[in-house]
């Protein structure tokens, strides 16, 4: 098989905008430094002088008490700077929109009573990190360096590398190629590309199904009837791109017989389902099942045309030996759609083939431990401080798995300041609106201004993602139970708590 990833993107990629974006605002102080600025009037509070906290430490720069200073607004000065002048030099350096530095950050003092109170559980540990979303400083921790098992906030671990490694444009292709065999007969098999939400008939707009077996057999009987094909068509799937196990040996027995995940492969319809349904069963062979459903599409396309050929019934597994031709292909969904919809639907198979796909990019291992491997290694260069983190897959179906909260915030603060990376924080369920979000947090301060990942094992349930406060603040949260017992209703109810207090939060 052919998987092919884009090549690995450089590590600096993600984090130009930011460093641009920095490098602007020194510009633009300089250029405005001897501008007169109109003073804060005393009634409007405070000045906060806090500064912000690296990407991955877990020191709160807030908790000293802090200074301020009160102007009176009689004795302000008229600005000497020309309105005009200083709006056309903040288009000419590109500056973003200054806005969101007008909009207050919550008091961590203020915040830490409402979030202790929110977050208590009756038993168990609760790992928790609040972060600016502007400046990246730690608002409120709770053990944030402590590595805990996350659960599926994983996931957001593997949108985020996938996309720095492969970039948010990136698809991934299925191809059917000739291959000859003895006498008559002419092999036709699909070349895996990595894609697991192909569909079964034509291609659609969402990104489940986007690329379509009856598209690819479509394009493929066509290309038959103009290569002049007669005699038997034999179908043939080559999925042999990935390494090592299908199934984690860290993963509970029950993973694949429960349907949480299917064997791991290059190539599956519908997230390894036979229909495009989360509420489905998942296929024991999804690449097997895929190429059956070519096989039936390819039989009905070519008697539609009238071809002088029999497409056997027989679909097994082939190997491509070089000497094929490619007949038709199909492209997947870009990787911001793919992601998107791993996250809202909490997808492992995705998540699994993802983790594979971007190894093999990187270190061209598709394996567990090579995608696990890429993914730390990536959020190093992103600037997140990997101590302690331990990764055994990249979907987070595994208690083994070890990231802390501090971490969670850091990944999606690098991600919430590049345009590149966003798919992994705007791509996230919205509370009481949709995905795995839909049902919670309804009717709440949290509604539509929480996005966040879910995180269920078996004593396990998390929260992370970003909120909106009620000053129109962008605050990153990862809130993390652990030990909790059979019942997750306590742990779920204290994380949905805490994400509500944030969103309807002032908090000064």
């Amino acid at each position: 098989m052919t998987v092919r990833p884009a090549p690995r993107r450089p590590s600096g990629a993600a984090t130009a905008s930011s460093m641009a974006a920095a490098a602007t605002a020194a510009v633009v102080a300089t250029l405005l430094a001897g501008c007169t600025v109109i003073p804060v009037p005393a009634a409007s509070g405070t000045a906060d002088n806090r500064s912000p906290t690296p990407a991955g430490s877990s020191q709160p720069a807030g908790r000293s008490a802090e200074t301020s200073a009160e102007v009176s607004s009689e004795a302000a000065p008229e600005p000497t700077a020309d309105a005009s002048a200083v709006a056309a030099l903040v288009e000419f350096v590109d500056f973003p929109d200054l806005s969101p530095l007008l909009v207050p950050s919550p008091d961590p003092e203020t915040l830490d009573p409402l979030l202790d109170e929110a977050l208590a559980l009756r038993s168990g540990t609760m790992s928790a990190a609040v972060r600016d979303g502007l400046t990246g400083e730690l608002l409120y921790s709770e053990g944030p360096d402590q590595p805990v098992v996350p659960a599926s906030a994983v996931k957001i671990l593997t949108a985020v590398a996938a996309l720095q490694t492969l970039g948010p444009d990136h698809r991934y292709t299925t191809t059917a190629v000739a291959q000859p065999l003895e006498g008559d007969r002419t092999g036709v098999v699909l070349d895996a590309g990595g894609d697991v939400l192909l569909g079964t008939g034509e291609n659609a707009e969402e990104a489940n199904g986007r690329a379509g077996l009856g598209t690819l057999a479509e394009r493929t009987a066509q290309a038959l009837e103009e290569q002049g094909a007669t005699g038997t068509v034999v179908v043939g799937v080559d999925d042999s791109g990935y390494e090592g196990p299908g199934e984690s040996l860290d993963w509970s027995p029950d993973i694949v017989s429960s349907g949480n995940a299917s064997t791991v492969q290059p190539i599956a319809t519908y997230g390894g389902r036979a229909w495009p349904s989360r509420h489905t069963d998942r296929l024991h062979d999804p690449a097997l099942f895929a190429a059956q459903v070519f096989r039936a599409e390819l039989a009905a396309q070519t008697e539609a045309l009238g071809l002088d050929v029999t497409v056997e019934a027989e679909v097994d597994r082939a190997e491509l030996t070089g000497d094929g031709t490619a007949l038709a292909e199909v492209e997947s969904a870009p990787l911001a759609e793919q992601m998107t919809y791993m996250l809202q639907t909490s997808d492992n198979q995705v998540a699994e083939a993802t983790g594979r796909n971007l190894a093999l990019a990187a270190v061209g291992e598709g394996s567990f431990a090579g995608a696990a491997q890429t993914i730390e290694e990536v959020l190093a260069e992103l600037g997140v401080d990997t101590e302690g983190l331990e990764l055994v897959d990249a979907s987070g179906l595994s208690g083994s798995n070890r990231v802390s909260a501090a971490q969670l915030t850091a990944a999606m603060q690098a991600a919430a300041t590049s345009d590149e990376l966003q798919p992994a924080v705007t791509g996230l369920p919205a509370a009481g609106k949709d995905g795995t979000l839909q049902d919670r947090m309804v009717g709440t301060a949290a509604e539509g201004a929480v996005r966040a990942k879910t995180g269920t094992l078996s004593s396990v349930a998390s929260l992370t993602g970003t909120v909106q406060t009620e000053d129109g603040r962008t605050l990153l949260f990862s809130f993390i139970a652990n030990g909790q017992p059979g019942v997750l209703d306590n742990a779920r109810f204290a994380v949905d708590r805490a994400a509500v207090v944030l969103a309807g939060c002032g908090c000064r």
